[in-house]
């Protein structure tokens, strides 16, 4: 369902950071981000290979909407619950994909709860935004496709946003599996007011966030999950470097590469620019002596922005 991206050099960005900066564009899949390949391929795992003519997602973002384009495609029904806080713009979008929507509640979880409690009623498939075997495996693949495009070529860093950490969980498979082992170090990014992973890396537990105060609401998991938590614990910041950025550094990332790329991304994606955008801000700080190791920054996508909401921010 997922389609390969682009990995193209940023001339932009690589003269800030005095090394080659690859960006891998996610916003390219036909969903419009990222999570096409692991939310795409649980959808087509729950048909074809476990008989579901249902499909259940629980997400006002990103991964709604690529439940809704994987439904399509595999002929299933699919019905999206939501909390209040989503644009109708993406309510729009998801039906257009011809899901059914269902708003429950102000905040994620509510919709979740909601969502569960009907794929247990109707014998459907649920189809989690971040947790999942089969979903980090299909998240994983992009970093196949790096591996590939960048031709023996080691990165020095993987930047990327972490919000539950499905994304994270997928680069961090995908880089054990090509054998970059403990040469690559992946930076995860999130916006303070939704930096759930921050939290519960400082407090050494998984900590759950009272409120999402960020504009980065696609980062907004109020608790990371578990698995992704223990494997950056176990890992240690010489392997993953949980950073986060204010709304203001994501925001202007956006902007900035809009300038520069001429595609326009979400405060979630910007959180990752952010790190090559703002050195200042210290994510990459002593990555790779070697100057010849590029950076990948993951350009996750822009699905629920648009020129108006973005003048907003």
């Amino acid at each position: 369902l997922h389609v390969r991206t682009p990995l193209v050099k940023s001339a932009p960005l690589s003269e800030i950071m005095r090394r080659d900066v690859y960006l891998k564009l996610e916003c390219a899949q036909p969903s419009g981000s990222f999570k096409l390949r692991g939310v795409g391929r649980a959808c087509a795992l729950a048909v074809e290979r476990d008989g579901a003519r249902l499909l259940v997602s629980s997400s006002g973002g990103n991964a709604g909407l690529a439940t809704a384009h994987a439904g399509r495609e595999l002929g299933a029904q699919t019905v999206v619950y939501v909390p209040e806080t989503t644009p109708e713009r993406v309510r729009d979008a998801l039906r257009a994909y011809g899901a059914e929507v269902e708003v429950r509640g102000t905040q994620w979880s509510e919709a979740n709860a909601a969502a569960t409690a009907r794929a247990a009623a109707c014998g459907g498939a649920m189809i989690h935004p971040f947790e999942g075997e089969d979903t980090w495996d299909g998240h994983s693949t992009m970093i196949d496709e790096i591996a590939e495009d960048l031709g023996g070529r080691k990165p020095a860093a993987v930047a990327t946003c972490v919000g539950g950490g499905g994304l994270l969980a997928g680069c961090l498979r995908g880089i054990e599996r090509c054998g970059w082992g403990d040469d690559v170090v992946v930076v995860a990014m999130e916006t303070i007011g939704a930096d759930s992973l921050n939290a519960s890396m400082r407090a050494g537990e998984v900590v759950t966030l009272p409120a999402i105060t960020s504009v980065a609401k696609s980062l907004g998991a109020a608790s990371p999950s578990p698995a992704v938590f223990k494997m950056c614990v176990e890992l240690g910041d010489a392997r993953v470097r949980v950073r986060a950025c204010d709304d203001a550094h994501a925001v202007a990332a956006c902007l900035r590469f809009a300038d520069d790329h001429r595609v326009l991304v979400e405060p979630a994606c910007g959180a990752a620019l952010s790190a090559a955008y703002f050195p200042e801000l210290g994510a990459l700080d002593g990555i790779s002596s070697d100057p010849r190791a590029p950076i990948v920054v993951v350009v996750c996508g822009g699905s629920v922005i648009d020129r108006a909401s973005m003048n907003e921010l």
